[in-house]
Parts: structure tokens; sequence; C-alpha cells
């Protein structure tokens, strides 16, 4: 078990055991944080055909099927992240949850990352969340809770999952593979979620970034560089985009007279006073520039994702050209 979660854990296995388990649950906080271990947990002990005050007790039948991933009482929705969740796999979902339990403990139902239900499929999931039918057990993960209905928020009872402190996330970091290198600024650049911290470390996401700093850092100095800056960005993948956002609202910080050591990334902060020369008007006008060509690549994918960071790219050489001129 994850150290950050055993209060959590604990707190949903209490209304377990006593036989007082809300029919819908909404699991929230930032990615990286275990929310998958967490649902997979209480999935098991809710199947279980012979559960202890533990949990699952991991022998039975039941167990066995869920580990193998064959329970046929699990109804799993959300799995491709990179679609909105519609109406018709809900459907299907209500569909599987008023049949007849197969092994006898009842039936549960994840959706994964719910923010991507759309309006028509989470109102189509209401009444099922207030009355479901047997013995059901409806878990909704999701990291911006705002993104939800307030009538499907209603009718979860609500897990807040808290970011560790920089304390208990390094110690347990230090103790992983691959996570002796962890510091308290790869918590900041990783949203203080250790998960995101040791994927990061494992993958050498930091030599992708440092690329990425080491084009910018040149296509400040001349346009020439701009195909490169957008090559490196587009290489490093969707995590690049957060690398651009912490150095903007850096630039925010050492405006507001914050020292360099505060910095997310405090190895950029030669970039980060480039940047900073410009009026915070500007650089949160970047912000919302580069969140609007996020959703724009999302809803008109084109055969270049590379396109949609070129305008970005020479949008925020245009703001930094104009300053210095």
């Amino acid at each position: 078990m994850y150290p950050w979660l055993t209060a959590s854990w604990q707190h949903w296995l209490q209304a377990f055991n006593a036989g007082r388990l809300a029919h819908g649950w909404l699991i929230t906080g930032p990615a990286g944080l275990g929310q998958s271990w967490l649902t997979e947990q209480m999935i098991r002990a809710f199947l279980c055909l012979q559960p202890t005050a533990q949990g699952a007790c991991g022998v039975c039948h039941a167990c066995r099927l869920q580990q193998s991933g064959h329970h046929p009482d699990l109804v799993l929705t959300g799995d491709n992240a990179d679609k909105s969740i519609g109406i018709d796999p809900i459907r299907e979902l209500i569909q599987r949850l008023n049949s007849t339990p197969q092994q006898g403990a009842g039936k549960v139902a994840l959706i994964a990352d719910a923010g991507r239900l759309t309006e028509p499929a989470a109102n189509a999931l209401l009444k099922t969340l207030e009355e479901p039918a047997g013995r059901s057990l409806l878990l909704l993960t999701c990291d911006t809770p705002a993104h939800l209905l307030p009538t499907l928020r209603s009718r979860c009872q609500r897990l807040e999952l808290q970011v560790p402190s920089s304390e208990q996330a390094l110690a347990w970091l230090h103790q992983q593979p691959g996570g002796a290198a962890a510091t308290a600024w790869h918590l900041r650049l990783n949203q203080g979620a250790p998960l995101r911290v040791l994927d990061y470390l494992q993958q050498n996401d930091d030599a992708k970034r440092q690329q990425v700093l080491q084009t910018l850092q040149q296509s400040l100095t001349t346009a020439a560089a701009l195909p490169q800056l957008v090559d490196a960005l587009h290489a490093a993948g969707p995590t690049a985009r957060d690398w651009l956002h912490w150095l903007l609202l850096d630039a925010l910080k050492l405006q507001a007279g914050c020292d360099s050591s505060l910095l997310t990334m405090p190895d950029a902060s030669t970039i980060c006073s480039r940047l900073a020369t410009l009026p915070a008007s500007r650089l949160i006008a970047l912000q919302q520039a580069l969140l609007a060509e996020e959703e724009s690549e999302t809803a008109f994918p084109t055969s270049m994702p590379q396109l949609h960071l070129l305008n970005w790219c020479t949008l925020l050489l245009t703001e930094v050209k104009h300053v210095s001129c």
C-alpha cells in the first residue's frame, strides 16, 4: 500500500465492514497518487466471497477471477483515455448492472476519468447512481471534479486523495528502483504526485526536458532554432506542455519577487528571467493561448500535431522579440 493512501483506504474499508457503503463513490485527486491501486482494492473487497476485516481474502474463486482480469460482474468503462465517454457505453454499463450477478457477491462498475463523460452520458447515469439494481457499487475516478455535473457529484460519496508531504513522498521514492535521485523540485514539477515523479525518473524524461530547455534558450536568441524547439516539444510528448506552463508561472513568480530557489524549474532560471521581462498580462495571455492550442489539438487533430506547437512557439518568440526591441 502506498503510505499516503492509508487513511483513504481505511475510511472506505470502515464503511464497507460496517455495512453502510454508499452506492456511488467519487475518487478525486491529482494523477499519480495511486487511484487505480485504490479502486482495485475496493473492487476486490466488494466482489470477494469471503471478505476479511482487511479487505479481500485473495483466495476465493471471485478473487482469483478478479486477479486474472476476467470477473464477469465487473464493468470497466473509460479505458480509452483519448476519447470522451458517450451515452452508449453508459447504457451498456447500466444494462449489465441490472442483470443478475454471476458470482453472487454483487456487481461493480468503474468509470475511469469520469470528467470525460458527455452530458447525455452523465444524465443517463444519475438514476442508476441513486437507485442501482441489487447490490451494486459504482466507482468514478476524476482528477478535476469540477468537470462533472453537480447532480452527478451530489449522488456520490466523495473520497479526496491528498498529496503527501514532501518528506513522506521523498522517503518512499528513495526506496524505489530508479527513485533515489528524486528531489523536492521533482515533486513540484510533477504536482507533488510520487508515482508521476517515479515515472518521470524511470523514463528519463529529464533528458527530454533538458533538450526542450536548451532549444528554447537558443530560440530566444535566434529564430532559426524554432524548428528544433518544435521538434523537441513534440518528441517530449504531452508533458512538454506542462513544462511550458511551469516556465510561464515561474516567470510570474520572479516578477512577484520570489527567490529562484522557489521556482518549479530552478535550473531554467535564465529562461524564466528572460520571460519575466514580459508584462504580467502577456504572460497570462500566453498561458491562455497555450491552453487554447491544447484544446484545439484535441478538438481538431491534424496529421501534423506540431502545427499547434508551432503556432504557440511563434507567438511566444514574437512577444519576447517585441519586448527586446
